[in-house]
């Protein structure tokens, strides 16, 4: 028996006692999220769930949940949840993935079968979604809210998948070559985005978006012997990111410099080879151009140092 079902049977059986006490209980209480009032009731199991289950609702509510200490989270929410799922894991150890598809800014809390809290606002974009890892056979009390006060239609979607190991950004996969020096100017198209999703594991990049697994370019930088400032920036029809793995391995991050497209200055920068990739901060892709540019006396070219990674 988890927790969630033993909370469950000492609710139904002091329910008399309960009820006293919530008729005494503070205002504040009231502002809070309350599992106990029991949503709308699902049930599925892990093989079921492995094609998506997919709930019409509406969205929001008239309790602010900025209001409620106990509970994390932003929006507005109705008190009761709008869902409680009963889900059957199987022993098969698989992954619940519950997200929500709207037409206006929605929020997705979760009361898990262990009582914990889980919130998303956005998982790239407007639309909240949870990955709930390796999720235990229980009750999942659902809540999708409205970040501003005007309800609207949804649907919550919930699927199963395996638990695999999150994929990550590679730089020993390498990207398109790209030969720049000390002083000189390129352009470059790229279709920014990818499957790897940096929301759920930053892979110890300190990023976040959507990029792929492989590098989209290899720049091969020759200074020159100069001490030269690598500018690399892209701009495209969407809200992009740019992650940079640099000749020493390092990672580089930015995602908005000053506009809905990033930049990257790298002072100093040495020869070698610098891993670039070209995401963005939603899960669709997009046309862009990198713009590859460094300080310092232009020379003619030469062949690229050999890589140091």
């Amino acid at each position: 028996m988890n927790i969630r079902t033993i909370r469950t049977a000492f609710f139904v059986a002091a329910s008399g006692a309960a009820l006293s006490i919530a008729a005494a209980g503070s205002a504040a209480a009231q502002e809070c999220p309350q599992w106990q009032l029991n949503g709308v009731p699902v049930m599925t199991d892990a093989d079921t769930a492995s094609n998506p289950q997919s709930m019409p609702m509406y969205a929001g509510g008239m309790l602010d949940l900025r209001s409620c200490g106990e509970v994390p989270g932003v929006g507005y929410i109705t008190a009761a949840p709008n869902f409680s799922l009963s889900y059957d894991a199987r022993n098969a150890g698989r992954n619940l993935n519950v997200r929500v598809e709207a037409e206006c800014d929605t929020t997705l809390l979760i009361n898990t079968a262990s009582a914990g809290w889980e919130f998303n606002d956005d998982d790239g974009s407007f639309n909240p979604g949870l990955q709930l890892t390796a999720a235990p056979s229980g009750r999942y009390d659902i809540w999708v809210g409205t970040y501003s006060e005007q309800s609207c239609p949804a649907t919550l979607i919930v699927q199963s998948a395996e638990n695999m190991p999150a994929a990550c950004p590679d730089w020993s996969l390498g990207g398109a070559q790209i030969n720049s020096g000390a002083g000189q100017t390129s352009t470059h198209q790229v279709v920014a985005g990818g499957q790897v999703n940096l929301f759920d594991s930053s892979c110890g990049t300190g990023g976040h978006g959507y990029v792929a697994q492989a590098p989209d370019f290899s720049l091969y930088f020759d200074a020159m012997g100069q001490s030269s400032t690598l500018t690399l920036s892209a701009n495209g029809e969407c809200d992009e990111v740019m992650l940079i793995n640099d000749a020493s391995a390092t990672w580089h991050f930015n995602d908005d410099s000053g506009d809905l497209h990033p930049a990257i200055s790298l002072p100093n920068a040495a020869s070698g080879r610098y891993d670039v990739w070209i995401g963005t901060y939603g899960a669709s892709t997009c046309a862009s151009t990198l713009t590859v540019s460094s300080s310092g006396a232009a020379a003619a070219p030469t062949a690229p140092a050999t890589p140091g990674k």
